[in-house]
């Protein structure tokens, strides 16, 4: 990739970290939910009877049946869901949405627009906002012909995707008060892409070199700071993530022996992580490797144009904005893209 290349990745990347964050704190500011909540509740109110099996549940939203339990336990408890046996299959449970539920989704949907408004269409021109959609979707595009033609063992290079009038998709039906139909368009193929996206990056990554699309994020930032050394505090605020995260990511890293951890030589209380000669071995071919995959799933759906132009307008969503919404707020749960991002490493 050359320097244009790279910043247009970077800038998508930064775009989707810091987006999902700050639905994230939006959510829990008002509601003390995540998005992955949200869309939880959203699954179970559009269901015919406001039930679902808790299997399909996790399927959907690609989380472990455990995961999908505990989440459920936290929603119980607040009264929002409730869980009884499957009629049709007595080892089967369902979840099923409550009156409280019903009133909760009701008033967090204003707040996700909200958020959507401010985070991700408030920075962008009317063109930006077509500009986003309409690259977000090629991308997509790129990806699911991709996947057929490995479905089909169709030898061949990596498909190319050009949008016309035709192709393109018309604004998904659903329910966001306050924004219109091209800022649902832009929204809908922002989220679905980058979560398709990551999660085939880490899958690759994962297979061919063992390393997830956030470890090699994090070596590389580590590598290429002064002394081979970054603070934690630093990288998770580089990557959107909570301390809890960060120092989990780290932690297997160093016991895998690619980074060490010590002590803040000015502040003992600050904790660095130094990359260590193993994991500098190991960074050089997976740098090759994940240029590779980011030229395959990323720009080659794309001109070279409307990557840049699409990076330009990911630069834009990615500039920090304040709002109320900014105050600390206990951690939580990270929706599909950083849960993507996050998770690749972690299931190997």
């Amino acid at each position: 990739m050359d320097l244009a290349e790279r910043q247009a990745w970077q800038h998508y990347l930064e775009a989707v970290l810091r987006f999902d964050a700050a639905l994230n704190r939006a959510l829990n500011a008002d509601h003390q939910l995540s998005v992955i909540d949200l869309r939880v509740l959203d699954i179970l109110v559009k269901s015919s009877d406001g039930s679902a099996r808790m299997g399909d549940v996790a399927g959907l939203l690609g989380a472990t049946r455990r995961q999908m339990t505990n989440r459920m336990d936290r929603l119980g408890e607040r009264g929002l869901v409730r869980r009884e046996r499957d009629p049709q299959d007595k080892r089967g449970v369902v979840a099923l949405l409550t009156d409280d539920g019903r009133t909760m989704i009701d008033q967090a949907i204003i707040s996700y627009a909200k958020a959507v408004s401010t985070y991700l269409l408030g920075s962008l021109s009317t063109r930006q906002v077509n500009t986003v959609a309409e690259n977000c979707w090629r991308i997509g595009e790129g990806l699911r012909l991709s996947e057929l033609r490995r479905a089909l063992v169709e030898p061949g290079a990596p498909v190319s995707v050009r949008v016309d009038s035709q192709a393109f998709p018309e604004a998904p039906t659903c329910y966001m008060p306050g924004v219109d139909d091209a800022g649902k368009r832009c929204w809908h193929q922002f989220m679905s892409s980058s979560a398709t996206l990551f999660s085939v990056l880490n899958e690759r990554l994962t297979q061919a070199i063992q390393l997830g699309l956030i470890d090699i994020l994090l070596l590389d930032l580590i590598a290429k700071s002064p002394g081979g050394s970054a603070p934690l505090s630093a990288l998770g605020q580089a990557f959107a993530l909570q301390p809890s995260r960060i120092t989990q990511q780290i932690s297997r890293l160093e016991s895998e022996g690619l980074v060490r951890r010590r002590p803040g030589q000015s502040d003992r209380r600050r904790v660095v992580a130094t990359i260590t000669l193993h994991g500098r071995v190991r960074l050089g071919p997976a740098h090759a490797f994940y240029a590779r995959e980011i030229r395959r799933n990323y720009l080659d759906p794309m001109s070279r144009q409307q990557a840049i132009a699409l990076g330009d307008a990911c630069r834009r969503i990615g500039l920090p904005r304040k709002t109320r919404a900014d105050r600390p707020v206990r951690s939580v749960r990270r929706s599909a893209p950083i849960a993507a991002v996050e998770g690749g490493a972690g299931r190997r």
